[in-house]
């Protein structure tokens, strides 16, 4: 199964090096498509590769269908959201509220058609002055807000649209929380519209640097994080300061994290041999899932609790870690601390026996954590 798995991710991203550079892909035997599909399902880059998948007279019928269809869903979906968008802000521009895309919304024009990169939502940072206009915005729009964060006001409106608007760019109250306090004096308005801005590039790198090693330490992450690097570095690499990069990355302790992210989508892209580090450094963005997994949560948590430690030492300390969490991931899963911190004890003997409760859950995590290290 192992190694039927790994022969699924290579071949997928096989496809995708073949999608970004206009190339046929190989006929491997033994490849299961309808597996492969779920692997780019969960990726959420399934459009990037259906070109290629419908290109190749190989791929059984059954799996081209799988693909089209899921991608005509897609882009039925991203043609209503890019109309929601545009409704949203000409309503902004109209109510003098400046905003500025972020994410995807940046990274989709870097793609070899804008298609190809999907979106499970839209985020946009919104003047923090002007919170409560663009909220009554929504809902004069039909929007409900389902989630209020510290740095953002997350908005649903039936079937699919989804926006997050962000007061800043991460939560101040989060562990790791770059401060990007200069992300507006950087930003350049816009020729025709003085309420839109652009992040400047050089903060578009970093907030991306940033973005994905936020995902990557909780969970790990997905090949999409490296694909929008990968091709925002081959389009603008020459134009960056990167003086200016590498001193905003070391400030935030990802001068090493850069190096070796920025290494690998290259290496990994252009289609160049990956050393042994780099392709244990692959397993953490390819095997769970595009905004990681239980499995990939456990695993950055052995790994942090491996440093400096023998293998029964880091298993101890992993248990003593998930008995005794820190303070802050206490407060995420547990806000009324926020307020009531005097309630953290009677909240660590909470988890404490709802671990307990949920037994089987608790025994897969140890056997989860058995496996990693024979691994390593």
């Amino acid at each position: 199964m192992a190694e039927q798995t790994g022969r699924i991710t290579e071949y997928l991203l096989h496809l995708v090096c073949c999608a970004l550079h206009g190339e046929k892909p190989e006929n491997v035997q033994g490849i299961d498509f309808c597996a492969l599909f779920e692997k780019a399902k969960g990726q959420e880059i399934y459009n990037l590769v259906n070109p290629v998948i419908q290109s190749a007279d190989f791929v059984p019928l059954e799996a081209k269908e799988l693909f089209r269809n899921q991608s005509m869903s897609e882009l039925n979906r991203m043609i209503a959201i890019s109309a929601q968008r545009n409704i949203i802000f000409s309503k902004f521009s109209e109510n003098k509220i400046k905003y500025m895309p972020l994410k995807g919304l940046i990274f989709k024009d870097y793609y070899p058609k804008e298609s190809m990169r999907q979106m499970s939502d839209n985020d946009i940072l919104i003047d923090e002055a002007k919170r409560e206009t663009a909220a009554k915005i929504m809902a004069e729009l039909g929007y409900k807000p389902y989630d209020l964060t510290q740095n953002s006001d997350d908005f649903f409106m039936e079937p699919y649209y989804t926006f997050e608007l962000h007061r800043s760019l991460f939560d101040c109250e989060s562990e790791f929380s770059p401060s990007f306090e200069n992300v507006w004096k950087n930003a350049q308005q816009d020729e025709n519209n003085e309420y839109l801005y652009h992040m400047s590039k050089d903060d578009v790198y970093i907030f991306s640097v940033c973005h994905m090693f936020k995902h990557y330490i909780k969970s790990c992450c997905g090949i999409r994080f490296l694909v929008d690097n990968y091709l925002f570095l081959k389009n603008e690499e020459k134009n960056l300061n990167w003086e200016y990069i590498k001193s905003e990355l070391e400030k935030y302790g990802l001068s090493d994290y850069e190096k070796q992210t920025r290494e690998l989508s290259i290496k990994l892209f252009d289609s160049e041999e990956l050393g042994s580090d780099e392709k244990k450094l692959l397993k953490r963005y390819t095997e769970f899932g595009l905004f990681g997994n239980d499995e990939g949560k456990i695993l950055q948590k052995y790994s942090e609790a491996s440093e400096g430690s023998s293998k029964s030492g880091a298993k101890l300390k992993y248990i003593l870690r998930r008995l005794f969490p820190k303070k802050s991931d206490m407060l995420y899963n547990y806000p009324v601390l926020e307020k009531k911190p005097y309630l953290m004890p009677f909240m660590l003997i909470h988890r404490f026996f709802k671990s307990l409760f949920n037994i089987k859950k608790t025994t897969d995590e140890l056997k989860s954590v058995n496996q990693i290290q024979k691994e390593n």
